[in-house]
């Protein structure tokens, strides 16, 4: 078997049908399995959509339903554990494929170099400025961060680079985990995404290792999934705000030097801070949303050099 798709959900039912509807038109044209996999979902309508899929879609699904939100990482190592393809397709619900992308990345796995290495796709740009991809943390771009600046300059290099250069692939440092393929065994290899990642940064972190390995990361920006993007984290903007920035924490904790990871520090107190002012100056706007980041802010603060200690917890104490 070529793929093993994998779909981690939590609270996306809808999007999770759409996402199934989606890569039905491309049984007949790729050998794959889906591997869904709930994290305990409050929305007890997956269990309704797992059903019908298992009883009406001619290619194999599976239905993995977790106890407890165990996180996206662990939910991906759970289901990669029964894969069956050699190569690992990591899906977010909130995901559209539109386009054959299995038999043009089956593809372009025949180049040596990419045979075991990740492949990402166009599933963030927007603009003059493309998300989807980028490079591991600086001093440069997280000087800018201060101002929220650095991600976007670093969006913007991507775009810039992605018109220059005239294949359909160029190298990057990571790619975004909405959607990028994997070669099974490397997967094995690095012993999947890290656990330590409940949420944010688990595939740049799967990204940093393969590197480390010699493995190669490939991005396809030519190649376009449709994403919503956010779609979760509307629900509950505390617990996204506080997963993402220690998701970045502990990243840095583990791929920096020592003198380098404390100047990081310094830069991430700055840009909290500046973070903080303004939800305070947009609170009049949008109440809820800013209390419910202004405390997640809050709580990163105090664990800044400890991001192992924030709690996974949804809700605010």
């Amino acid at each position: 078997m070529h793929f093993s798709i994998i779909i981690v959900n939590y609270n996306l039912s809808n999007e999770v049908r759409n996402c199934l509807n989606s890569l039905k038109q491309f049984v007949n044209k790729s050998d794959f399995e889906i591997i869904l996999v709930d994290n305990n979902s409050d929305d007890k309508t997956i269990n309704e959509i797992a059903e019908d899929f298992s009883n009406t879609s001619n290619f194999s699904f599976r239905f993995i339903k977790t106890v407890k939100n165990i996180g996206f990482g662990n939910a991906c190592n759970l289901a990669a554990e029964s894969a069956n393809g050699t190569y690992l397709c990591f899906l977010n619900p909130d995901t559209e494929i539109k386009s054959d992308v299995f038999s043009f990345i089956l593809d372009k796995y025949k180049d040596p170099d990419l045979t075991k290495g990740i492949a990402g796709f166009n599933v963030a740009e927007t603009g003059f400025v493309d998300y989807s991809a980028g490079y591991f943390p600086n001093l440069f771009f997280e000087a800018l961060n201060i101002f929220s600046l650095g991600r976007v300059f670093e969006a913007f290099l991507v775009k810039v680079k992605s018109r220059l250069n005239k294949k359909d692939m160029i190298n990057l440092d990571w790619v975004m985990g909405a959607a990028f393929f994997i070669n099974r065994d490397l997967f094995i290899e690095l012993n999947g995404f890290d656990s330590d990642y409940f949420l944010y940064f688990e595939e740049m972190d799967l990204c940093k290792r393969a590197k480390n390995s010699g493995a190669v990361v490939k991005y396809f920006p030519s190649v376009k999934v449709d994403h919503i993007g956010s779609a979760g984290s509307k629900k509950n903007y505390y617990f996204f705000t506080k997963m993402f920035y220690k998701g970045k924490l502990l990243f840095l904790n583990k791929h920096s030097k020592r003198h380098f990871l404390y100047i990081y520090q310094i830069f991430m107190f700055l840009h909290i801070l500046t973070q903080i002012l303004l939800w305070k100056i947009l609170s009049f706007n949008n109440k809820s949303k800013s209390q419910g980041k202004i405390s997640a802010f809050r709580e990163v603060l105090s664990h800044l050099s400890s991001p192992q200690n924030l709690s996974n917890n949804p809700v605010q104490i």
